[in-house]
């Protein structure tokens, strides 16, 4: 029997759903026009099955990215995630948005990536992504974001979203340039599907927030 795979990701401000099929991607809402500036996380989902055919009875498994990002976004889609599993009684797998978005930079640049995003000012969540592991991950001031940064400048890619202001009579180097802040869906798929043939399987999954708290399962 096929494996049915949906796909919600909406850490990074901007709601994205997939549906896929095994490793084949049936659905990107990032290509439907009509779904272009929504919030509405139904909306997403009902698209997918209306473009595919394929109805909630079809999904084998959930998947949603967790954050670190944007904690209201990330929070309305966990829950989504969650009700979902709970109603048609399948896995719902949460997935660091590091892991995504480290992966899907990784694919190109073929080095290590640093993965930062804002959080409550002046802070931000940082981490290194290497061969398909998170390290280094933290919640810390802009001083310390911007050796994190120094430190791995010459020898990794960047993912996510961060800028630092000059600071008037002291001008610093060029910063690099995050290359994505949210992944592809296909990269989305293949996180997805290494996390469920490893066995990482949860009934309920929980945003990210500022204490570092991460996913856990009943």
């Amino acid at each position: 029997m096929a494996m049915i795979s949906l796909l919600m990701q909406n850490s990074a401000g901007q709601m994205s759903v997939g549906l896929a099929e095994d490793d084949q991607v049936l659905f990107d809402s990032t290509v439907d026009v009509d779904l272009a500036g929504s919030r509405n996380v139904e909306a997403y989902v009902r698209a997918a099955f209306t473009h595919t055919g394929k109805t909630m009875a079809n999904v084998t498994c959930v998947f949603a990215d967790i954050g670190p990002g944007g904690l209201g976004a990330t929070r309305t889609t966990a829950a989504f995630a969650n009700a979902l599993g709970f109603a048609k009684t399948i896995p719902v797998i949460g997935i660091h948005a590091f892991e995504l978005i480290g992966y899907h930079v990784a694919k190109t640049v073929q080095k290590p990536v640093v993965c930062i995003r804002p959080a409550a000012r002046p802070n931000y969540y940082v981490a290194l992504y290497d061969q398909g592991e998170i390290s280094e991950f933290s919640f810390v001031d802009t001083n310390t974001v911007k050796s994190f940064v120094r430190r791995h400048q010459d020898t990794a890619g960047f993912a996510g979203k961060f800028s630092f202001a000059a600071v008037e009579g002291a001008p610093e180097s060029d910063w690099p340039v995050p290359s994505a802040n949210s992944a592809s869906m296909v990269s989305f798929l293949a996180v997805a599907l290494g996390k469920y043939e490893n066995g990482m399987r949860s009934t309920r999954i929980y945003p990210i927030i500022e204490n570092l708290v991460v996913t856990a399962s009943d």
